[in-house]
């Protein structure tokens, strides 16, 4: 055979090797809890490579931190049944940076581990004073919140981040007029500028999100400009393997204040980078019963599925899950809010530099008044 055939032979009988190979050994899994695993499976030999605190965003300017700091500080409240007035006020904030830079937040407060023990102390003496009976119940610091400001990382993309803003005042300093407010924040990733909802969706979609804020049974509050009160409080969460829009909606104290949609018109793939399942959601729970969430890689080779409180591998074959490469404890608050998959040369290079990667420096000051 000539030489230059036998080079197309051997050509051809890579190119069919390398088209059945996976093309994904690798997934940087984000989650709301506010952690990031990186798992790496060459040869099917699944494990997590590493973990960090916050999410790490790949972008193309290289890799990003996006998470929330915190922070408490005493305050009194209390009133009509509650005896306590001293309580603490927690308030989140969000940073972005690049990896290996420095973050900078204005906070006021200090730790909220240091505060809790502060105000424990203050109302075991308070209860001693008061000569109290020493039968009563141990204190116990989640009663001791107020107000929180929280915040929460719901979806990051290189380019978009949809963040959970409420506030709450809780039920153990006013226990008649506890509610929350807040409201859903969707902007760009290294800008606090706002990306509206209603371009994303069909017209009709955008005319049946108006009505939530239409009040028509005194449970809301009436929005004069509906469609601009969707593009300023929508955010981006999980919904039976895609990513939807939620709203939220605010509501008077008496009804506990505002809600957020328990579901949401389904996001644009073009907009939120993921890829459609493979197999039919009825079909994945058939598979893994129980199943609340799925995503798969972008040649559908591969599907991380949610269950309860963990996560779990699967590669697919014939339309078949088998046995799971790996199962990942994350806890039942930790939703799926980044999955990035990786190639094989990413892999190789993200297994050497994520275990040995710092978490990112935030520096938070008071401040200036």
């Amino acid at each position: 055979m000539p030489l230059r055939a036998l080079i197309g032979v051997l050509l051809l009988i890579c190119g069919a090797c390398t088209a059945g190979a996976p093309r994904h050994q690798g997934v940087l899994v984000g989650l709301t809890s506010g952690r990031t695993l990186w798992i790496a499976w060459p040869n099917d030999s699944a494990r997590v490579v590493a973990e960090t605190p916050h999410l790490l965003v790949p972008r193309t300017d290289g890799m990003w931190w996006a998470g929330v700091v915190t922070r408490c500080v005493i305050e009194e409240g209390g009133g009509g049944w509650v005896d306590d007035t001293i309580f603490i006020g927690r308030t989140d904030r969000l940073f972005v940076t690049r990896a290996g830079e420095e973050a900078r937040v204005e906070l006021d407060g200090t730790t909220c581990d240091a505060v809790e023990r502060e105000v424990l102390d203050l109302r075991t003496r308070a209860r001693k004073a008061k000569a109290r009976d020493s039968e009563e119940e141990p204190l116990n610091p989640e009663t001791f919140y107020c107000s929180i400001y929280s915040r929460r990382i719901t979806f990051a993309s290189p380019t978009v981040l949809s963040i959970e803003a409420r506030n709450i005042g809780t039920e153990f300093c006013s226990p008649a007029k506890y509610s929350t407010s807040g409201n859903n924040i969707v902007r760009e990733f290294t800008s606090r500028t706002r990306v509206p909802l209603r371009p994303l969706l069909p017209a009709d979609a955008s005319a049946r999100l108006d009505s939530l804020f239409i009040d028509s049974d005194g449970a809301g509050f009436f929005a004069g400009d509906p469609a601009a009160s969707i593009d300023s409080t929508w955010g981006i969460r999980r919904q039976q393997g895609a990513w939807s829009a939620r709203v939220w909606v605010d509501g008077p104290i008496v009804a506990r204040g505002g809600h957020e949609t328990e579901e949401g018109p389904l996001l644009p793939h073009s907009f939120t980078g993921d890829t459609p399942l493979p197999i039919s959601w009825t079909e994945l729970v058939r598979q893994v019963p129980n199943a609340g969430d799925a995503i798969a890689s972008p040649p559908g080779d591969y599907i991380l599925v949610q269950k309860a409180d963990s996560l779990l591998l699967f590669r697919l074959t014939n339309g078949q899950l088998g046995a799971p490469l790996l199962s990942v404890h994350i806890g039942y608050e930790g939703e799926l809010a980044m999955v990035r998959w990786a190639t094989p040369d990413e892999t190789r290079r993200w297994n050497e530099m994520l275990p040995a990667l710092q978490p990112p420096s935030v520096q938070v000051v008071a401040p200036q008044r």
